[in-house]
């Protein structure tokens, strides 16, 4: 890249400015467009965005404007083209930004009403949302797109959308800008456009630095409609969201929250009837604690909540899925060996009990 970097920038100029804009136009530019399509390392994409910023400080705007830019356009389609163009085309000058939130509203119609693939158009909104100045175009576009959805499919493309700003922006511009879109979205009557407003609340949750409480109470929220509602799918993804975050959050946050709530999740699975569905939450509550055990973890909240939570995990497992049991029976004894719970009664303790039925009144 840096090889090509000297190639485009400081190539000699040739005899006439013509013969130059051409070898642009031909061969510096669709070479570059075959480089960014072939990256597999997401990583270099902010690099290509650089190269074209510079390429309009050194060469000129206008120019970038009139060679670069309809080449770019012509493959702006491509998984790796569109967030480079975004950002390093329209984000780079603030001339050019009014065009920016016309062009975006536009591809997310776009990718909306052909039911595309909406990766590429979350990769772009995330890389813009590293600039900090055009985090308020983006939440523009969003607030647009959502008063003006009309089906669950769009408003399912911008809760995706947002968790890709969760992932990148600052984290008090997600709470201030990002989290009322979330909100408006979580409370939307169709289960499918609150689900997927499940990651982006977990991933704020991991990510944020101050009070916590809002992220909790909608968690919370999920976690209640989905039992007594018996909302299967929410709970999947609330389950997969927490044990992705988990090894990442602040110490605290997996004392005082997700593990209690996979606790309550897991001694709620049993009186699921359907076996399928409790064979699916088994099977994901499984994997969230071998996650939980990679974390260092005290014996208060071990004694308290892992373990009764892993024997009514073990329970669930005998029961639907036999063939993890001898995995969630090591876990147990484990976490046992690691407590003054070895040589006593293994039977989930009626303090956790009382605290779970609890937490059911109260929501």
């Amino acid at each position: 890249l840096s090889s090509l970097n000297t190639s485009i920038v400081q190539q000699s100029l040739p005899e006439s400015v013509q013969i130059q804009t051409e070898w642009y136009r031909s061969t510096a530019v669709p070479c570059l467009v075959e480089c960014i399509k072939s990256v597999k390392d997401k990583s270099l994409m902010a690099d290509f965005t650089k190269l074209l910023a510079q390429m309009q400080m050194v060469i000129g705007r206008t120019f970038v404007q009139h060679v670069v830019r309809p080449v770019l356009l012509e493959h702006v389609m491509d998984a790796r083209v569109l967030p480079v163009y975004c950002a390093g085309i329209l984000a780079a000058n603030e001339e050019d930004r009014a065009e920016l939130k016309e062009f975006l509203g536009d591809t997310l119609n776009q990718y909306a009403q052909q039911y595309l693939n909406v990766g590429p158009l979350t990769e772009t909104f995330a890389e813009l949302s590293l600039t900090r100045s055009v985090l308020h175009i983006l939440v523009n576009v969003l607030n647009t797109a959502l008063r003006e959805a009309t089906n669950p499919h769009m408003k399912g493309i911008i809760a995706k959308i947002c968790k890709g700003l969760c992932d990148c922006a600052d984290p008090q511009d997600i709470v201030t800008h990002v989290m009322p879109i979330l909100t408006r979205l979580a409370n939307d009557p169709d289960v499918f456009v609150q689900t997927s407003t499940v990651i982006s609340f977990a991933v704020m949750l991991q990510r944020s630095s101050g009070s916590v409480s809002s992220i909790r109470e909608q968690l919370d929220k999920f976690i209640s409609e989905s039992v007594s509602s018996d909302v299967h799918v929410m709970m999947c993804e609330l389950i997969e969201s927490f044990t992705l975050v988990l090894p990442l959050c602040n110490p605290d946050i997996q004392r005082d929250f997700l593990i209690p709530r996979l606790a309550t999740i897991g001694v709620s699975n049993s009186a699921i009837t359907n076996k399928t569905k409790r064979r699916d939450i088994t099977e994901r509550l499984i994997l969230a604690y071998k996650a939980i055990l990679c974390c260092y973890i005290s014996t208060d909240t071990i004694e308290h909540y892992i373990v009764p939570g892993l024997q009514a995990l073990l329970t669930d497992a005998q029961e639907v899925v036999p063939d993890k049991q001898p995995t969630v029976d090591l876990m147990l004894r484990e976490v046992l060996s690691k407590t003054s719970m070895a040589s006593k009664d293994q039977r989930p303790s009626n303090a956790f009990g009382s605290k779970m039925s609890g937490f059911f009144k109260k929501k």
